[in-house]
């Protein structure tokens, strides 16, 4: 069992430090941790107990194929499937009308017959279960980074508290993946654009109506985007994201506003919403950000999910592509550390920078006032086989990771 409590002594020696232990960390964790690597893994909250429930409205996150796919390898899609939703495919509307309609279980190669809606909280829960039983990972809580100092030979210094005491933490690499407002990235000194995004995102859930199917709909007009999909293993949740004057005009008024714009969009929903949405305390209000850093490594730092590239909500892609950074750069670390060539990490990032790039700016155009006024409907939806399966040129290098988390601990030279 990993050690979890503050290390009793001043300096720590160790392979990988991981900063952040949400679920990004914690893969990056876990993959390096099953090679053999000694792990620290350093988390300013405190420790979660076993039973705890994240407060207030479950957030979810609809997890693609391609990414279960990563799961399955490490042995934890089973468990991740009991307390998720299971979404078999998805429809897409532009002003009303049906435009298209697809099925996971019919897409030509993909790996799992389906996405699911699951709660991160639940993610994590399942991951650290696994990583504290690797006893070469230690865990630290409410340990707060406040210096790094890269040494001469490529690897890391932190300087880390844990309540009283201020440990020093030597490392070959740091993955930083402790989010938009990353302190490593910071410490390491990487430029970094943290933009809030415009227009307004609301979000509601209710009951599963009688005979839902699970799919998921996008449905795209003057409204701006408005989403119905499963809410873990029960619920629907309608999310709506729209620009800020017509989301204004709306939730300035009575609840009964948003009902009436709600239903107008999905009229098949109409009494079941009605039903069903009663209060603006139902209603949840994000503000979500964009990060853009001019690297995504430095030195033997490395930037994973938000840290380097925090996306809006549309598209379900900031969990899914972040957990992808975990894995792909996981391989490129540790093949680092046995004594190849660290390029994997830079390749990774030519590879999968233009693409997250370029659907930051899909996103933006959905949030924007009003939205996409020179774009048509159908330039405003993401391309679902890309959604499923990664983008075209990042799919060998997550086929790659795919292996690595799968292969034996025998199989590998540590």
């Amino acid at each position: 069992m990993a050690d979890q409590s503050a290390a009793t002594g001043r300096t720590i020696t160790t392979d990988v430090c991981v900063v952040g232990a949400g679920p990004v960390g914690l893969l990056a964790a876990l993959a390096l941790g099953r090679q053999g690597w000694q792990v620290t893994l350093l988390e300013r909250r405190p420790q979660p107990a076993p039973d705890a429930n994240p407060k207030g409205p479950a957030v979810v996150n609809i997890v693609q194929p391609v990414t279960l796919h990563l799961l399955d390898r490490l042995g934890l899609l089973e468990q991740l499937s009991e307390r998720a939703g299971v979404i078999p495919g998805a429809e897409i509307y532009f002003g009303g009308h049906l435009a298209a309609q697809y099925s996971y279980a019919e897409l030509a190669d993909c790996p799992v017959p389906h996405a699911l809606s699951i709660r991160p909280f639940d993610l994590v829960r399942l991951l650290l279960s696994e990583v504290t039983d690797l006893p070469n990972v230690t865990v630290l809580w409410e340990a707060d980074t406040e210096a790094l100092v890269s040494g001469p030979d490529g690897g890391e210094t932190l300087t880390v508290r844990t309540g009283e005491e201020s440990l020093t933490v030597r490392a070959r690499f740091v993955l930083a993946a402790d989010g938009r407002e990353s302190t490593v990235r910071e410490l390491a000194g990487i430029p970094t654009e943290v933009m809030p995004a415009g227009g307004s995102y609301l979000d509601v859930v209710v009951p599963s109506p009688p005979d839902w199917d699970g799919a998921a709909r996008a449905h795209f007009g003057a409204h701006g985007y408005l989403l119905e999909t499963r809410r873990a293993e029960e619920g629907l949740v309608l999310v709506w994201i729209t620009d800020a004057d017509t989301a204004g005009k709306v939730v300035e008024g009575p609840v009964e506003g948003l009902v009436e714009m709600l239903s107008g969009v999905v009229p098949r929903l109409a009494d079941w919403i009605a039903e069903h949405v009663t209060d603006w305390a139902q209603v949840r209000r994000v503000q979500h950000h964009f990060v853009r850093t001019k690297t995504w490594s430095q030195g033997n730092v490395v930037l994973i999910g938000d840290s380097a590239h925090g996306m809006h909500a549309f598209g379900g892609q900031g969990l899914n592509t972040s957990l992808q950074d975990a894995a792909c750069l996981a391989e490129a670390v540790d093949s680092a550390l046995r004594g190849d060539a660290a390029a994997g990490i830079e390749s990774y990032e030519a590879v999968r920078r233009p693409f997250i790039e370029a659907f930051q700016s899909l996103q933006v155009s959905n949030t924007q006032q009003p939205p996409a006024p020179a774009a048509g409907e159908e330039e405003r939806a993401p391309e679902f086989e890309v959604l499923a399966l990664g983008q075209p040129r990042i799919r060998p290098l997550i086929a790659d990771a795919a292996r690595f988390l799968a292969a034996d601990l025998d199989q590998h030279r540590r």
